[in-house]
């Protein structure tokens, strides 16, 4: 298969699949502006069960709380005091930013909710999520007994169904209202469309190799078609956008170890670190660094990127196998980066100990 072009120019990137359900998780619980951990680790469990029991559950959690809070939705601590000593770090609390002032109880005039919306009854809303809800609850009434109005849909096209938005929902499913017990996409017959993801079958291997660009994806594509030893698939991630076209590896049969190879910077390191708590939602084990690339990656001249605060690169290296954290860590801290560009097909085609 072809891949797309980068997605050079696009729209600020959306919360993945499992940040959203964080992040409603999260809003219903708290009505206030500081948060305590004990509140984070309940949301975290309730949203994404998975995640929160398993044995990667701190620096899943950590991605999540750092991927809220570059959407604003949360602020984290500064103070080096108000973070355990634990790797990756987790705050003592957070802030919610203007969540009391928000805040204001159901209007007085009754609503008659639909039974799929009796959770609104107890609930606290603010004067936005129940104008919000009483469109919810239109359609809920419109449509009743009329499957053909509830075949399932896109999320946009729901979306524009409903409030004659088409990106409303995009915004809801970020926040209380689709918060565990409460709406969901199945109520609403919808669903979120994961963008496509473009592979290439290379093998009878049980592993898929993602790369996040597109030159080193066809570099290794060819390279690895001769040859492809446990590598079964080779697909482009096409930057953030793994992080929900992940949820396509799913229909691969066969395949039992996802690896990943993208850039040496924060949003290189983050795309499969969310991509994988993601992937863990559909059944597919996680992502792993592609060790041998990343070793090479290492070994080349860095170039100038983002300084990287301490806590926040410890959070991000904690992806990468341990003998590469040190050295991605001071890459970080000190404000540089490695594109995997660095390692050409020159490079890889006489350099065999990436393989």
């Amino acid at each position: 298969m072809t891949p797309p072009a980068d997605p050079a120019d696009q729209a600020p990137a959306q919360l993945s699949p499992a940040a959203a359900q964080f992040s409603a998780a999260l809003q219903a619980l708290t009505e206030r502006v500081t948060v305590d951990r004990a509140t984070l680790i309940e949301a975290f469990r309730q949203a994404l069960p998975g995640s929160a029991s398993g044995e990667d559950a701190r620096r899943a959690l950590a991605t999540l709380l750092y991927e809220v809070a570059e959407h604003g939705i949360i602020s984290l601590p500064t103070a080096s005091t108000k973070w355990d000593a634990g790797r990756p770090a987790l705050p003592e609390q957070i802030r919610v930013p203007g969540a009391a002032p928000t805040k204001s109880p159901t209007p007085r005039k009754p609503v008659s909710w639909r039974p799929e919306l009796n959770w609104a009854y107890n609930a606290q809303l603010t004067a936005s999520q129940t104008e919000d809800l009483l469109a919810v609850n239109r359609w809920f009434r419109d449509t009743h007994n009329h499957p053909d109005r509830r075949a399932r849909l896109s999320l946009r096209e729901r979306s524009y169904e409903i409030f004659r938005q088409e990106k409303r929902l995009d915004t809801l499913i970020t926040g209380a209202l689709f918060a565990p017990g409460r709406l969901t996409l199945d109520q609403l017959a919808t669903y979120r469309e994961p963008p496509p993801l473009a592979y290439r079958r290379l093998g009878d291997g049980d592993t898929v190799l993602v790369v996040e660009n597109s030159d080193t994806y066809a570099t290794l594509r060819d390279l690895l078609t001769p040859d492809p030893g446990h590598v079964g698939y080779i697909a482009f991630g096409a930057g953030r956008a793994f992080e929900a076209s992940v949820e396509n590896l799913a229909e691969l049969a066969g395949i039992h170890r996802i690896v990943y190879y993208g850039d040496l910077d924060a949003e290189g390191i983050a795309i499969p670190a969310r991509a994988s708590i993601n992937g863990l939602q559909h059944g597919l084990p996680p992502i792993e660094p592609a060790t041998g690339l990343y070793r090479l990656l290492l070994s080349h001249e860095a170039t100038a990127g983002d300084i990287i605060a301490d806590d926040r690169a410890q959070s991000l290296v904690a992806w990468l196998p341990e003998e590469l954290q040190q050295s991605a860590h001071t890459l970080l801290a000190q404000g540089q980066r490695l594109a995997q560009e660095a390692t050409n097909r020159n490079e890889l085609r006489a350099e065999s100990n990436w393989r």
